[in-house]
């Protein structure tokens, strides 16, 4: 790894945590989901360390507790499924904002597996459909943000990748 590629990946993770506490007085509006979908397709197996430099920031933002585990996981779950479904190639702008409007809606339920573990099925199942307003917030919130903003920061990625080698 050289100076360049460190000083790229900190300034990467870093915008995935200034995105995401700059729109944090909206209710889960964010565009980590977005930044990942893009990270993954541009920089590929790279953003693991991308993704965990952020999920190490936010715990140290916004203190850990039950719910920073379920981060280690839960914004895995997207460089994971673009890898399985896209295989490196480039989706539509709909097709992405499909995705993260899916995982949006869905972050709940994924984000509900501590819950299981220490409250049980009932304490998670309470959790979670709780949360079902937000989640479907959540999900428009990123399908639409996506739609938007998918084409215009995808090229400008691509751009910094290619200062990048």
């Amino acid at each position: 790894m050289t100076t360049k590629n460190l000083v790229i990946d900190g300034f990467l993770s870093s915008l995935l945590l200034i995105s995401q506490v700059s729109l944090s007085w909206l209710p889960n509006m964010e565009m980590v989901s977005l930044f990942l979908i893009l990270y993954t397709l541009v920089f590929g197996r790279h953003v693991w360390i991308i993704l965990y430099v952020f999920v190490l920031l936010e715990g140290l933002f916004w203190g850990i507790g039950i719910w920073w585990f379920s981060y280690l996981y839960v914004w895995a779950i997207i460089p994971a499924a673009i890898f399985l479904l896209y295989n490196k190639n480039c989706p539509s702008p709909f097709s992405a904002a499909l995705l993260s409007g899916t995982f949006g809606m869905l972050f709940g339920l994924f984000s509900s597996l501590p819950t299981l573990l220490t409250g049980g099925p009932y304490a998670a199942f309470v959790w979670w459909t709780a949360g079902i307003p937000f989640d479907i917030l959540h999900g428009m919130g990123n399908f639409t943000i996506s739609l938007i903003l998918f084409k215009p920061l995808y090229q400008l990625l691509v751009r910094l990748k290619q200062h990048q080698s």
